[in-house]
């Protein structure tokens, strides 16, 4: 039997992608059925054909009340409320917690540039309403004038144009080995991209004809229109032997990749055992893209992850006697709804043929004005003017009176509650808020808690949709360090959802800075409530405890912080100038130091300068204490000699004293001697004076006399 596993040859590759395509679609041929019935049904095709035409040949009313879609969108957008998140953290090789958390803003980055969020949101759905979705994982450059290359997260908006390989078990769609990817191109674009026409119809009917099956949701078989081309993408796991070398640093590294001189270059080479290399064989995964037409291969190339970039989403699945059955929300749905469509169509039906209320009188008491009476049952007439009716007995008749119309079968309203009642059961969501009793006051907390009981309902969704992220984190860890090998300035996006700017390998004093090409790296998936959820909440409880005993100190160390998580206009200026006044929220998101421990060091660095304050009051208190002691010592040993000096003063003036008293009396004494013999001399001196003067007047008195008359 001719068989092109894994074949090599361009032709033979072909023919392996045209041989499997049947083999999946035929593997999915009944999910695919009643899966694109179910998005007909919740689109509103609702009504069995068959009946929908008798019922429109007949002129009857057929009413589709959509409740399904209703149901659907209100799961859907409950897991995009709570969408999960991407996070990696490091397991070893080199692997480092601040480059973890580059991977993470990394992948934000990716998602966000990518539109993500659409490839997610359609894969999500399409798995809730059909029972599986895909997004996908791609690479393109950055612009048309760099070499350097982005990924990004791609939607897949129709899932029957994959085609999956159906051995795959994993519920993340880890273990496909093939997969294919049809899509449709106009005939100009496919000229313009790849320089030739498309391949016509004649050329490969021959090709076409072998395959007479028909993909459900994708016309496969259809390989050529007059104004398109269809062209499918085949991925292929191929299994190659390799050597495993271990090298001096502890990591290892693929034969088919070793580059000696760059291990030269980085100071490192294959390490030993016994004189001999560490290697051993191994079978490695490698993954090969081909685009096909419906003639041959187009383009080709090696993909440098392990894993087929293609993420299934599903829904529900069961194995039914090994035959996995896919279904999704709706599938459970289609006859509880009908059954409302039947109630209210039925209901409908008869209140629409129900007779007006007639008028009843005499015969002929709408004289000339008929039209006006036969017009009162359905248009707002204000009077209607009567001609009285004479009985034979000469009475006047009674004027006309409207008449009760029969009354419609109670049984409708309690079927048409029947159908509802059912179809929430169905649905996973009972007693609906809307259905309680008027008058019955419900707490928001029974409400919250009923939709706690809706959400675990359908949280098998949830759970199926956290596989596929996951897979999907492992997908770009993978071809990360393969993307983004380069030294650049690479843009990231921070939990928050700011962007930031990091330099990535830089080459800095011998080592790499930020290497996102070493380490080994692991995924988990963050869910629950989302940033700005847990933001909002986070700042009602921060004001909570402002006003505890706790607030003073959460103020002081953490205030930045609390202003920040607040959502009013400048809450950011205002927190920057707040954290330029505590020195923990002073951080740098740069630095090779974890945010965690810069602010242990800037904490510890203010407890040591509060220390070293403390320590220079203590040294200057005790300066001062010593100077105040030495100038007490100076002081006293001042005074002992002052007191000395005035000792030896007053023993020195004492004896001074005595001589001088000895030689001031003596001095004394002998003036005094002096001053006594003066004194005399002057007596006797001033003694002949006042003689002569004595006698001098008593000569002018008697001269004075003799000349006065008698």
């Amino acid at each position: 039997m001719e068989t092109w596993e894994n074949a090599t040859d361009e032709n033979d590759i072909h023919r392996e992608a045209m041989r499997k395509l049947p083999l999946a679609a035929d593997a999915e041929s009944a999910n695919r059925t009643e899966a694109l019935t179910d998005l007909k049904f919740g689109n509103g095709d609702q009504w069995p054909v068959d009946v929908q035409r008798d019922r429109d040949t007949d002129g009857r009313p057929c009413l589709t009340i959509n409740v399904t879609d209703a149901m659907v969108r209100k799961v859907c957008n409950a897991l995009r409320e709570n969408r999960p998140r991407i996070k990696v953290h490091p397991v070893g090789g080199d692997a480092d917690v601040q480059i973890a958390k580059v991977y993470d803003g990394l992948i934000r980055h990716i998602e966000s540039a990518s539109g993500a969020d659409y490839a997610y949101d359609c894969g999500v759905e399409s798995a809730v309403r059909g029972g599986w979705g895909y997004w996908r994982v791609n690479s393109k450059h950055v612009s048309e004038t760099s070499f350097d290359q982005d990924l990004t997260i791609e939607a897949i908006p129709n899932p029957f144009t994959v085609y999956m390989d159906p051995a795959s078990r994993a519920p993340d769609g880890s273990d496909m080995a093939w997969c294919i990817v049809s899509d449709w191109m106009r005939r100009d674009a496919f000229q313009e991209k790849f320089g030739r026409e498309g391949p016509s119809y004649s050329r490969i009917k021959s090709m076409v004809s072998a395959f007479s099956f028909q993909g459900v949701g994708d016309q496969i078989n259809d390989w050529s229109r007059k104004e398109e081309v269809r062209l499918a993408e085949y991925w292929r796991i191929v299994p190659k032997r390799d050597d495993l070398y271990m090298l001096s640093n502890g990591l290892t590294e693929f034969g088919s990749d070793l580059d000696r001189a760059k291990l030269k270059e980085f100071g490192l080479e294959i390490a030993t055992r016994n004189g001999k290399p560490i290697t051993r064989q191994v079978m490695r995964k490698s993954v090969e893209w081909y685009l096909l037409d419906g003639s041959g291969v187009i383009e080709s190339r090696k993909w440098p992850g392990k894993w087929i970039p293609i993420i299934p989403c599903y829904g529900r699945s069961l194995d039914l006697n090994g035959k996995i059955v896919r279904k999704g929300m709706i599938r459970d749905l289609r006859d509880p709804a009908r059954m409302v469509n039947y109630s209210e169509t039925s209901k409908t039906e008869v209140y629409a043929l129900q007779p007006k209320a007639p008028w009843m009188g005499a015969k002929g008491f709408m004289g000339d004005d008929q039209s006006a009476w036969r017009d009162s049952n359905r248009k707002p007439i204000v009077a209607l003017e009567y001609t009285p009716i004479q009985n034979p007995d000469g009475s006047m008749a009674p004027p006309p009176m409207r008449q009760n119309p029969p009354p419609v079968a109670g049984g409708f309203q309690e079927w048409s509650q029947s159908g509802m009642s059912n179809f929430l059961v169905v649905a996973g969501m009972p007693n609906e808020p809307d259905a309680d009793k008027k008058g019955e006051v419900i707490s928001g907390i029974a409400i919250h808690k009923r939709q706690g009981l809706a959400d675990i309902s359908h949280f098998d969704f949830y759970d199926n949709q956290t596989r596929s992220l996951r897979h999907t984190g492992n997908i770009l860890v993978d071809l990360i360090p393969k993307f983004y090998d380069t030294q650049r300035m690479q843009r990231i996006i921070n939990p928050d959802g700011t962007p930031d700017q990091v330099m990535i390998n830089e080459r800095a004093e011998g080592k790499i800075k930020n290497d996102l090409t070493v380490g080994r790296y692991d995924v988990v998936i963050d869910t629950g409530p989302g940033y700005q959820t847990k933001r909002e909440e986070a700042a009602g409880a921060m004001l909570e405890l402002l006003g505890t005993p706790l607030g003073e100190m959460t103020a002081k160390v953490a205030g930045d912080v609390v202003v920040r998580s607040l959502d009013f206009p400048d809450s950011d200026l205002i927190a920057d100038r707040m954290a330029a006044m505590i020195p923990g929220a002073q951080t740098d998101k740069n630095s090779d130091l974890p945010e965690k421990a810069q602010i242990m060091i800037a904490g510890l660095q203010q407890q040591l300068a509060d220390a070293n304050k403390k320590s220079m009051a203590l040294e200057l208190e005790l300066q001062a204490k010593h100077g105040l002691e030495q100038m007490r010592q100076q002081a006293e040993t001042e005074r002992l000699k002052i007191r000395e000096q005035g000792e030896d003063r007053r023993a020195g003036l004492k004896s001074n004293t005595e001589i001088q008293k000895t030689h001031i009396d003596a001095v004394t004494r002998h003036d005094v001697a002096e001053i006594g013999v003066a004194g005399r001399i002057l007596d006797t001196h001033a003694g002949a004076m006042h003689a002569k003067e004595l006698e001098k007047e008593v000569s002018q008195e008697a001269e004075s006399a003799e000349k006065r008359p008698e």
